[in-house]
């Protein structure tokens, strides 16, 4: 960003100085000069500022000349903007070293006329500066005041961000940490594919919260007091956008509450409530419960969220409880949802979140439901807790879909039955015995055998056994039970009676 002042090619212009000569380093004549002043000692150590233009008569060197090659260094170093100098009283002449470190370093060295008086000069080039400071900050007024008044009279951020493009002349873009675009000017700008980009922070509470980016090379001293304002104001923008997202999550928070608390609500005060908070009841809607001893993170899950939802173009709700996140995932509107394909699920996506670890979620497992009606979310929520408290009782994976296991939920009411004892102890009461008395796992590996369609591979996966190990477990298996694991009415009572076993263990405990 370029400091505010007038730079030594304007000033050079100005009348008093049209004697002057720029006699090296006019590479560097569009510094800035934001201040002036006057040396007459060897050593500038201390006495830089960045932007200064410096008067010298080169007096404290007169005895040393080629020390204003150093001289010249030491101000290149420190920002200066140039070095004009009276060389006709104490110096016959610039010394080349001099032109030479000028010329190096970019810093315009300037010959003076004897005759115009220092006063005269430092008058002239301050009035320059302070009047170009004073404009630069009409300006600044000027852009915060409209765009303040963009916001108070609540034109949208997109009428904001297209005033902001206009200021700069260039396409723009508001982007969140997850890299979606919030608003972009011209609407529906890929600001991914800007060949200068150009990032600023917006920051609330000292927090950043997104980036301003710039599709320009470089910017003006102007652009820049755009660039600045217009970072507050889109700050602004997006507080009062957060106040608004933050109540109206709130109320749907209330709203879902209300629907899964018995005796909920009627089909038609569901779909005008909904309506009313842009939950639209044309859609189905699945529910998923993710829980861990350690709670799933939220600001991480957050955002994997409304990444899916950009490119879904939904809307969807999260809660967030103890050590649990309830997830409500709005699907597309469709006329026949009996066909609906698997890949408009969201099953697949958490699956797949829940795979990656990302947002803690390794340390966590999940349970979704069938879609539902907005009327009928309380058994979408009962059905993915169902699926995650039988995928604790039944080693389940990361996530269990209520599809797969809505057998094994039937049977969860039947498990504590004396019938079903009384089977499991006839056909599996030797292979229990035997694990207990020598600590073996042969029920688990029957059941893993059974579940998985007697793959061999997918069992050994499941307790994290070689499968040779499998394979010998299943030879003792029928030399203690003698079952025939060929037998498909052997295999679906067998794996009846574990399933109803471990349900009534777990719920035992």
């Amino acid at each position: 960003m370029e400091k505010t002042g007038v730079t030594l090619h304007e000033l050079l212009r100005m009348p008093l100085l049209e004697q002057a000569r720029v006699v090296g380093g006019a590479v560097g004549l569009s510094r800035p000069v934001r201040f002036i002043d006057i040396i007459e000692v060897p050593d500038l150590k201390g006495w830089v500022k960045e932007g200064v233009l410096m008067l010298t008569t080169a007096y404290s060197i007169r005895h040393d000349p080629p020390l204003l090659a150093e001289m010249i260094r030491t101000l290149a170093q420190g920002g200066a903007a140039g070095l004009a100098i009276k060389p006709a009283r104490f110096l016959n002449e610039i010394p080349e070293e001099a032109l030479a470190a000028s010329e190096r370093y970019g810093l315009p060295l300037i010959e003076l006329p004897p005759e115009i008086p220092y006063t005269d000069i430092t008058k002239a080039v301050m009035e320059q500066v302070l009047d170009r400071q004073a404009v630069l900050l009409r300006r600044a007024d000027e852009i915060y005041r409209k765009l303040t008044r963009m916001v108070l009279e609540n034109t949208g951020i997109q009428a904001v961000q297209d005033q902001v493009s206009a200021l700069l002349g260039a396409e723009t873009a508001v982007v969140d940490h997850s890299g979606c675009a919030i608003v972009s000017s011209p609407a529906g700008w890929d600001y991914r594919e800007a060949k200068h980009p150009l990032r600023r922070d917006i920051d609330l509470d000292r927090r950043t919260v997104a980036r301003l980016l710039v599709n320009k090379r470089e910017l003006d001293e102007m652009e820049e007091i755009a660039i600045e304002q217009s970072r507050l104001v889109l700050a602004l923008e997006l507080m009062r956008d957060k106040i608004v997202e933050d109540t109206e999550s709130r109320m749907r928070g209330n709203f879902i509450d209300e629907l899964m608390t018995p005796p909920g609500l009627s089909k038609h005060e569901a779909e005008q409530r909904g309506r009313q908070l842009g939950m639209n009841p044309g859609q189905q809607w699945q529910v998923a419960v993710i829980e861990g001893s350690v709670p799933p993170e939220e600001d991480g899950l957050i955002r994997l969220l409304q990444r899916e939802a950009a490119s879904r173009g939904v809307k969807p709700h999260a809660e967030f409880r103890s050590n649990r996140a309830i997830l409500f995932l709005p699907l597309p509107a469709t006329r026949d949802d009996d066909r609906r394909e698997p890949e408009s699920l969201w099953t697949q996506t958490v699956g797949g979140w829940m795979k990656s670890g990302e947002a803690g979620l390794q340390r966590c497992r999940a349970g979704i439901g069938r879609p539902k009606w907005l009327w009928e979310i309380h058994d979408g929520y009962g059905e993915a807790r169902g699926a995650l408290a039988i995928s604790r009782k039944l080693s389940g994976g990361d996530l269990t879909a209520y599809d797969e296991i809505e057998l094994y939920h039937l049977l969860r009411g039947t498990a504590d039955d004396e019938g079903f004892k009384a089977l499991f102890e006839r056909r599996l009461g030797k292979l229990k015995r035997y694990d207990d008395e020598h600590g073996g796992d042969l029920l688990r590996t029957l059941f893993f055998y059974l579940k998985s369609r007697g793959s061999l591979i997918d069992t050994a996966n499941n307790l994290f056994i070689h499968r040779n190990s499998v394979k010998y477990r299943l030879e003792r298996i029928r030399d203690i039970a003698g079952f025939d694991l060929n037998d498909p009415h052997e295999q679906l009572t067998l794996h009846l009676c574990l399933i109803a076993y471990y349900l009534s263990e777990q719920s035992s405990e």
